[in-house]
């Protein structure tokens, strides 16, 4: 018998990551990290080789046995069944009503019920937590991208918030806090539309648009915590996301309409995967 590992996935909606952590006396030891990058709109069979590959590059076959695995998943997904349920996402459309939970409990000859799932946006808070650690507080996370997702931490246990679809102005906080949120904003202003936010930040954009466009975003994001975030009364609040990349030009804004302090994720997906082994017990 190998040394008992426990493999943790962060899979998005372009890239998969895979962790082999080894569990010692309730003291998780990283092993080793590999990233591949996945077309999330290919057919099943291309998306499982990739995902396989990548998983089989931190495992060592002759010498480690896997006790388990901790998956980080965006939705829409059944996350106690592991069925992908995507459709009309834009990504991973073929694997749509698949059972993945059976596919990694055979490929690699794991138990399903050692296998768990959890939302991308619980497992990133996960993460900050036992990075922050905040592990005695009652916490809420929050991932500003592509869509804006929402966890709470609290008694030990993190729950999907799901306010990205929350009502907000004209429509939901996703319209306005979000890549799409600040470039739509950019259009408005009469300007072309970058790609996306880094873009907007390295390019020959004047620095009173990049300004005007943070500023849109520190507003949106005032009152989104002020409506939905502040009456969970959270000791804390972690922000992560592409976006949050670029905290020091909206960060400062929100913390100063806000009492309760504002935390800026890691950004090292080691604490995402310690922080789901951490949490989940076999």
């Amino acid at each position: 018998m190998g040394l008992p590992v426990i493999i943790c996935l962060d899979i998005g909606g372009s890239h998969i990551t895979a962790a082999a952590v080894h569990r010692e006396n309730d003291i998780f030891i990283p092993i080793r990290k590999e990233r591949g990058e996945v077309d999330s709109m290919a057919d099943r069979k291309q998306i499982l080789a990739t995902w396989d590959r990548v998983i089989r590059s931190v495992v060592e076959e002759q010498n480690q046995n896997i006790e388990g695995f901790f998956v980080s998943m965006p939705g829409p997904f059944d996350y106690e069944r592991g069925i992908c349920l995507m459709d009309g996402m834009h990504k991973y459309q073929s694997l749509l009503h698949m059972d993945v939970k059976s596919h990694f409990s055979t490929t690699f000859d794991v138990p399903c019920e050692n296998i768990y799932f959890l939302n991308d946006a619980e497992a990133f808070l996960l993460g900050e937590i036992h990075h922050h650690n905040l592990g005695a507080k009652r916490v809420v996370g929050l991932t500003l991208g592509t869509g804006l997702g929402s966890a709470i931490y609290e008694h030990r246990q993190v729950r999907d918030l799901n306010y990205g679809s929350a009502p907000f102005r004209e429509g939901i906080a996703e319209d306005y806090i979000s890549t799409r949120g600040i470039l739509t904003y950019v259009e408005r202003l009469g300007l072309q539309r970058p790609e996306n936010v880094k873009a907007l930040l390295i390019n020959e954009t004047d620095e009173s648009t990049k300004s005007a466009a943070f500023a849109f975003l520190a507003a949106a994001l005032a009152e989104f915590l002020s409506t939905y975030i502040a009456p969970l009364q959270p000791e804390g609040i972690v922000l992560g996301g592409s976006i949050t990349k670029a905290h020091e030009r909206f960060l400062s804004a929100v913390q100063d309409r806000m009492s309760v302090p504002l935390y800026v994720a890691s950004f090292d997906e080691w604490n995402l995967f310690i922080g789901l082994a951490s949490t989940i017990h076999l």
